[in-house]
């Protein structure tokens, strides 16, 4: 699994990821109810009824009254357009949410699959050494058998395997645990992770304004402008709430004793003398001005993140150039030590020495590359950048 495929199964059935798209998906309800219009009214009664004559009450100067009264709210001041303005807004910006909650889970998901491909590798090299220095063991004994070798010296490079077995087994049990935190991720078992994509140099890091260029297309960004928007849309509700709405009705009635049919029509308005919604406006006004500082404290930590990001893999990229020099020149020595020790004889701790070293730049030139790998892949991931190549490179 290279990392493109990593970020596409992440994606689609990471847990964490579907609960909020799912959050995300709930939005689209109160688009539903801000279309909704408000319910018409239906009203009945039957008065004044005499029950000793059985609910059949005809005499002269009958009290008796059916009343029945169909009152319809009509809605003022485009408050229903103004709900649903407001419902389009939360849908968009609930969506850019998601996405925001995506790049910060896509963090989890570089740090875990690159500490995957770093216990793997590490675990690779460390049995490429143990069979390297088997060899040397080889010889060794030879040596020893020859007379070239004491038997001290000789114990001395034997001892040296054990610490060739303890770092096999330490990087067997980190890549398993590794391997379980990256499968929780992934949403697979872990017998199906098997990170494939080698550790190659990548190209220079390109210049920082091209980083810049796009931090107003990140997420949070899109996200915090798009809050503006609803923060507008809702104040422009608040003062349509201000306006009262009116409630017409139609009537139809019937007196006693002939309970001949009248209609009547009928409407109500309330009256906005104390209550004009003026709190739920100034506190939309408010919520404005807040919309307004907040993106502008996002773009500025966006950017903020860009530039940090920026010099952490420039500084990775200088370190993973001294690395792999270092590495180059210890090589030499190890593989020109093992020729003068199969050869002719050398002292045994300059050997073991040489190794040694050899295994330190070795690993510090791995954890150089990936560690160069993930900071240009996290540097693309806070300029807003998709990090999956559409080239699959």
């Amino acid at each position: 699994m290279n990392f493109d495929a990593a970020v596409a199964q992440f994606t689609q059935h990471n847990y964490d990821l579907l609960i909020a798209r799912q959050e995300a998906q709930k939005s689209y309800a109160n688009l539903i109810t801000a279309k909704e219009r408000p319910n018409p009214v239906l009203n009945g009664s039957y008065e004044f009824m005499n029950i000793k004559n059985h609910f059949s009450d005809t005499s002269t100067g009958s009290n008796a009254q059916a009343t029945i009264i169909l009152a319809h709210p009509i809605e003022t001041g485009g408050k229903r357009d103004r709900r649903i303005d407001l419902a389009v807004h939360s849908i968009t910006f609930n969506d850019f949410i998601y996405d925001e909650t995506l790049r910060e889970s896509l963090s989890s998901l570089i740090d875990t699959y690159y500490a995957v491909l770093s216990s793997q590798s590490d675990l690779a090299n460390a049995e490429e050494n143990a069979r390297a220095y088997a060899r040397v063991m080889v010889i060794a004994k030879v040596k020893l058998d020859s007379g070239f070798l004491s038997q001290m010296e000789y114990q001395k490079i034997s001892l040296q395997q054990i610490d060739y077995i303890r770092e096999i087994e330490n990087n067997r049990r980190t890549l398993g645990q590794e391997r379980e935190n990256l499968a929780l991720l992934l949403a697979l078992p872990s017998s199906d992770i098997s990170v494939t994509e080698p550790v190659s140099p990548i190209a220079a890091i390109a210049p920082l304004d091209e980083f810049l260029a796009n931090i107003a297309e990140r997420p949070d960004c899109k996200a915090a402008k798009e809050n503006l928007a609803v923060a507008e849309a809702a104040l422009k509700l608040e003062k349509a709430n201000a306006l009262p709405n009116i409630t017409v009705g139609a009537e139809y009635a019937s007196f006693g004793p002939d309970y001949q049919p009248l209609a009547g029509v009928n409407f109500s308005v309330p009256l906005p003398v104390y209550d004009r919604n003026e709190g739920d406006i100034e506190r939309s006004r408010i919520g404005t001005l807040q919309a307004v500082n907040l993106y502008n404290k996002t773009l500025h930590m966006a950017r903020t993140d860009v530039i940090q990001s920026y010099e952490t893999a420039k500084s990775r990229e200088t370190l993973y150039r001294i690395m792999e020099k270092g590495f180059i020149a210890a090589k030499e020595l190890k593989e020109k030590q093992e020729k003068i020790f199969a050869l002719k004889g050398i002292s045994i701790l300059e050997l073991l020495d040489a190794q040694k070293s050899y295994r330190d730049y070795q690993k510090n030139l791995t954890h150089a590359a990936i560690d160069l790998h993930s900071a240009a892949v996290r540097l693309k991931l806070n300029s807003g950048s998709s990090l999956i190549d559409p080239k699959g490179h």
